[in-house]
Order: C-alpha cells, then sequence, then structure tokens
C-alpha cells in the first residue's frame, strides 16, 4: 500500500513548483525595483533639460479678451470649450481651449481674439527649442496624428514629435492644436517605462496594476514564501540540541 504523503511533502513540493513558476517574476519585480532606486524621477521626466524662462509671464496688458469670451469661442474649433488656460506662447499671451474631456480644441488670442486650430510645424519647433534647455540641433519634427508611439500614449493627438541630437535621444512632443509641450520623453524614460511594464505585468498599456495576470502572480509569490517559511518552522522544529562541548557521557548501568 503506498504511503500517503505527510503535509511537509506537501508544502515542500508546492514550495518547488510554484517558486519555479514565478521565479521569473520575482527576478522581473527585484531588477525593476532596483532599477527604480537608480533612475532619479526628475532625470526620467526630462525636468533636468526644461527650460524656465521668466519671460513667459503674463502681463495684464497682454490681454484684451476675458476668459467667457475665449471660452464662447470654443464652438469654432469644433467643440464646447469647458475651460481655459492663458499662456503667453511665442511672444503672445493666447487662452488653450480644453473640452470636457481635457481634449485640447484649439487657441484663443488674448488681444485680438482669433481663434487658431492648429500650429504649424515650423511653430512646434520653435516651441520644443524654447522648451529644451541644452544647446542642440532638431534631428527631425513628424506629425502624428494617429498610432502614436508607445512612449505618447494616452496623450493628445494630432501632435508633434521633435527630436533633438542630444546624447539622451529626447523627444518633445507638443499639441497640434494648443501648443502645448504635453511629453518629454528621453532614454531614461523609456529604460524606466519598459521596467514599469515588467513590474505591473501590463505588456500593453504599461498602466493597469488591476488585472488577473498581476492578481495570480502576487498569489503565487505569497504561496512561494509562505511555504518558505512553514519548510523552514519544520526544519528548526527537528533540529535535536546539541552536546554541550567537554560533557561526558553517562554510562546507563
Amino acid at each position: 500500500m503506498k504511503r500517503p504523503r505527510s503535509l511537509r511533502a506537501w508544502f515542500y513540493a508546492a514550495h518547488r513548483w510554484v517558486g519555479l513558476v514565478i521565479s521569473v517574476q520575482l527576478l522581473a519585480w527585484s531588477v525593476g525595483g532596483f532599477a527604480f532606486t537608480l533612475l532619479v524621477l526628475d532625470n526620467v521626466r526630462g525636468e533636468r533639460e526644461r527650460r524656465r524662462d521668466p519671460r513667459s509671464i503674463v502681463r495684464p496688458t497682454d490681454v484684451a479678451i476675458e476668459v467667457r469670451a475665449a471660452l464662447a469661442r470654443g464652438s469654432e474649433c469644433g467643440g464646447e470649450a469647458a475651460r481655459a488656460v492663458l499662456q503667453m506662447r511665442l511672444g503672445r499671451a493666447v487662452y488653450d481651449l480644453y473640452d470636457a474631456r481635457d481634449k485640447p480644441l484649439c487657441t484663443v488670442d488674448a488681444t485680438s481674439g482669433a481663434v487658431r486650430k492648429e500650429i504649424t510645424s515650423d511653430e512646434a519647433v520653435a516651441l520644443a527649442k524654447l522648451d529644451f534647455a541644452p544647446d542642440a540641433a532638431v534631428v527631425s519634427v513628424r506629425r502624428i496624428d494617429r498610432d502614436a508611439p508607445i512612449e505618447y500614449r494616452g496623450k493628445p493627438l494630432p501632435a508633434f514629435q521633435v527630436t533633438f541630437d542630444h546624447p539622451k535621444v529626447p523627444h518633445v512632443y507638443v499639441a497640434a492644436a494648443t501648443g502645448e509641450i504635453t511629453a518629454r520623453r528621453n532614454a531614461r524614460w523609456r529604460l524606466h517605462d519598459f521596467f514599469w511594464m515588467l513590474h505591473v505585468m501590463d505588456y500593453k498599456e504599461r498602466e493597469s496594476y488591476n488585472h488577473a495576470l498581476i492578481t495570480v502572480a502576487s498569489v503565487m509569490a505569497i504561496a512561494t514564501a509562505l511555504t518558505g517559511l512553514i519548510l523552514q518552522t519544520y526544519r528548526l522544529g527537528r533540529r535535536k540540541p546539541r552536546r554541550p562541548s567537554g560533557a561526558v557521557a553517562e554510562d546507563p548501568t
């Protein structure tokens, strides 16, 4: 008759096989966590290369159109404006109009009231140069209407991608509707994003950590740790106390 497996044997089998399956993901979590400690966020986000120009401050004399009047012109942009943001852009004060879903609609000149639905590629380059502080030449500029790169996921389209000749391989994204800088991406951002993808196990959108795959992986990781602790408890409980050095065994007779 086959002897039934002990509870310890079941724990050992679970620890070995579950640990084997989840080991790759555990390694990815560990390596990713280590990478996050090395990749400083302001460097990842491109904040170190971002120009902060005090001349971009809007003065009262630059504005002749009220916010309500600017919002009313949203219908000329193909949508209903829900909010307006006053900016100084390329030497002029403008209102950036957004709909209820925060999608950029167009700009309204704060002095003349003129509506602009889109900027040109030359203006996108000029705006990207103003935003990017290092002295670097523009390698390319391209308009993106759909199928945005993974690094620009979830951002408003259409947009211009301006690439600079710089060791960090930066891309500055400019919204075509308003001229707003909507994203700054560089080599470190892409590396951080790769490890983030592995960390949250969202290999498509790279954003959600509330999905079945990561839940199953987390349960498996917890099971591996718990069974390991239980097995260690078994081992400690089976250890025999050591005989003190120099002790003489008594004669049982």
